[in-house]
């Protein structure tokens, strides 16, 4: 059984295995459900990445 990962775009828990788009960023993969949300974190990584680390910090 493969483990799911969390799409930092749309966050969708995707099969990495069969994932559309992956990317690397500082070090870290992550994995897209489409081709559209690999170029929009491409485009601004911080964004979608500053996004999570926000939603945690004000919870």
């Amino acid at each position: 059984m493969t483990d799911t990962v969390h799409d930092p775009v749309c966050h969708m828990d995707i099969d990495p295995t069969t994932a559309a788009g992956i990317s690397e960023y500082k070090g870290q993969t992550y994995y897209f459900c489409s081709p559209g949300c690999k170029a929009s974190f491409d485009k601004e990584p911080e964004k979608y990445l500053g996004k999570v680390d926000e939603q945690e910090h004000h919870h």
